[in-house]
């Protein structure tokens, strides 16, 4: 019992840290992205991350230790299906959106990219 109640203290606390740090890094803009194609039908695009997912880790367990770097590249969107039924996937870390998370029809691929690209291609404003 013991370890079930620890266990739920630290996600819990892991939990109230990734907010933390996620809003800590608001408004965030990856600048630049990059996309893969593997086949027909299945395309992955990549962006850095939005720090505070290593920082939030750290903060939730001090007595660990994590390879994890805040602003790293993750996988932030993958593209699956076929022509006239195609699916947008949004993977990038968000603790106020946890995953699963509905994907978005298109109908071609060039479609779904237009979206990604509105939500990826952010300049932050000038001060």
């Amino acid at each position: 019992m013991d370890e079930k109640l620890a266990g739920a203290e630290s996600r819990a606390r892991e939990a109230t840290a990734e907010k933390h740090f996620f809003d800590a890094a608001q408004p965030f803009s990856p600048l630049g992205f990059s996309v893969g194609y593997r086949n027909p039908g299945h395309w992955d695009i990549y962006a850095k991350q939005c720090p505070g997912f290593a920082s939030a880790w750290q903060a939730a367990h001090p007595e660990g230790t994590t390879s994890a770097r805040d602003g790293e590249r993750e996988r932030a969107f993958r593209i699956r299906g076929e022509p006239g039924n195609v699916f947008v996937y949004d993977e990038r870390w968000n603790p106020h959106r946890p995953h699963p998370r509905e994907a978005l029809t298109f109908r071609s691929v060039m479609g779904a990219m237009v979206y990604i690209m509105e939500e990826l291609m952010q300049e932050p404003a000038r001060s």
